[in-house]
This record gives structure tokens, C-alpha cells and sequence, in this order.
């Protein structure tokens, strides 16, 4: 499904995501009280993986979230295509790039991989094997056939110019968040094009300068770098979104914000 946003809670990355914070800038630290409004309650943050791109696609640009079911013994074999994070929603997942050592991924692991040849193979027992491709695609490449039967896009954003995005080296980061009934990330924002994506429940999001927007399972939202963002549970369940953040090298990844964003 297609949801665009036109127009990040300070957190202790894990050493898979190291990349991000030696090639970004960390941002001054914040000394005025928050309102309590702001800040984070029933939230925990976890890093799945992350990379590093030399560039973006040249030209207009889109994120892609690609939902696959494979069933055991399925091999899907993918020509080069752009750099992307595979993840692992349900079963296994065995990936092989480039010819190298298989990697075993189980549910809730991801992998950063560059632009290579690869092998998807479900290894079993979970039959099918559930697990997203997640990339940032030229504009161009809109209309393409998928590389599998088993594959079905399951969020796609419009069309994204270049003029928020200069032609540097960026990193990228997955992040699952879960938050418990009532709570929220409190008030924060992304120094990088972010995209969410809601696994499980629902996800109320506020941002600068326009209404709060709630999401829902398999939906996504994306926002262009520096905006203001909130987001919070207000369903009556758990709820559970991933974060794919990609931000140019030497800016800030993530800060905090003291006030909640004001529509």
C-alpha cells in the first residue's frame, strides 16, 4: 500500500550499527527540561543491522518494502540489484551472497547486503518461509516485473526528489520498535529519510506541520530528513513497526526533541 507524508528517541546503537554513528554526527546535547509530554514511555528500540551506500540512485527515487512467502525447498536466485535489507518476519531464511558461505537468518534478524548476485533458500520446517526485501529504488525501476512469484510489494512511497538528498555517501539502519499499549518514542527526529512499516497493531504517527496519521498492519509512512516525528499505540494490543532510516554520512543520525510536534 502506497501512504506518503510530504513534508528520530536518542538510543544506544549496538555494535552492528556502529557505521552509522562513526560516519554521522552525533548532535549537541540537550539541557532544557522536555515536557513530559515528550518523552518516551513503553517503548524498546532494537537494531537489526545496518550498511553503508557510496550513493543514492541517480534521479527521482522510492522506498520499497517487497513482502515474500517462500515455501521450503523454494530457491529464489536475484541478479545484482540496488543494496537492500533482507528481514525475517516468520521461519528461516538462508541467504547466499555472491557465492559465499550461506548466512542463516531466523525471524526478527536482518542482513544489510550490497549490490550482488544472491540466493534466497528456505531451509525449513516453517513452511512458508516469511521475509521482506527492503531497498531504496530508482524511479525509474517503477513497473518492473518482480523477481518472484512468491513476491508482492507491500509498501511503496511516491516518488521522492533529490533536493533533501545530496549526492553523497549515506548509511543505513533497520530498527524494529515495539511498544506496549499506550506507549510511545517520544518526540524525536531523523537526520535521514526515514521509512515505518507496521508489523503487528496499530501506529498513530504526529509530525510537524500537519494532522496525526494512524497506520496499520502492513502499512507504511515515510517523511523526508528533519522532521519532527512522534509515534504511539493507541490500540489495544502491542504494536510493532520497523524503522528504515538512511542518512547522508556526517549528519546527525537521531535526537531527541524537547516538545511534542506541533500539526
Amino acid at each position: 500500500m502506497r501512504l506518503a507524508a510530504h513534508d528520530a528517541v536518542n538510543v544506544k546503537l549496538t555494535p552492528l550499527v556502529a557505521i552509522a554513528f562513526v560516519l554521522s554526527a552525533c548532535s549537541a546535547p540537550v539541557t532544557a527540561s522536555p515536557n513530559p509530554e515528550a518523552l518516551a514511555t513503553g517503548a524498546a528500540v532494537k537494531t537489526l543491522d545496518a550498511g553503508k551506500l557510496d550513493s543514492l540512485p541517480t534521479g527521482p527515487l522510492y522506498i520499497r518494502f517487497i513482502r515474500f512467502a517462500q515455501p521450503v525447498g523454494y530457491d529464489i536466485v536475484s541478479k545484482q540489484h540496488v543494496a537492500s535489507v533482507v528481514y525475517v518476519e516468520a521461519g528461516a531464511h538462508r541467504l547466499i551472497l555472491n557465492g559465499k558461505s550461506p548466512l542463516d537468518l531466523m525471524a526478527g534478524q536482518a542482513k544489510f547486503h550490497q549490490s550482488v548476485s544472491h540466493v534466497h533458500i528456505n531451509p525449513g520446517p516453517v513452511d512458508p518461509s516469511v521475509w521482506y526485501s527492503i531497498a531504496i529504488w530508482p524511479s525509474s525501476a517503477r513497473g518492473q516485473s518482480l523477481v518472484d512469484k512468491t513476491a508482492r510489494p507491500v509498501f511503496e512511497s511516491e516518488d521522492i526528489s533529490r533536493e533533501a538528498l545530496p549526492q553523497v555517501a549515506y548509511s543505513q539502519v533497520l530498527r524494529r520498535v515495539t511498544l506496549a499499549k499506550l506507549g510511545t518514542t517520544g518526540a524525536h527526529k531523523f537526520g535521514g529519510l526515514a521509512a515505518l512499516y507496521v508489523l503487528i497493531g496499530s501506529l498513530t504517527i504526529k509530525s510537524a506541520h500537519r494532522a496525526p496519521v494512524t497506520i496499520g498492519a502492513d502499512e507504511g509512512l515515510y517523511f523526508l530528513p528533519d522532521v519532527p516525528l512522534q509515534e504511539t499505540n493507541g490500540g489495544s494490543g502491542q504494536t510493532v513497526f520497523l524503522e528504515f532510516i538512511t542518512t547522508a554520512i556526517g549528519k546527525y543520525f537521531e535526537v531527541p526533541l524537547q516538545q511534542p510536534p506541533a500539526a
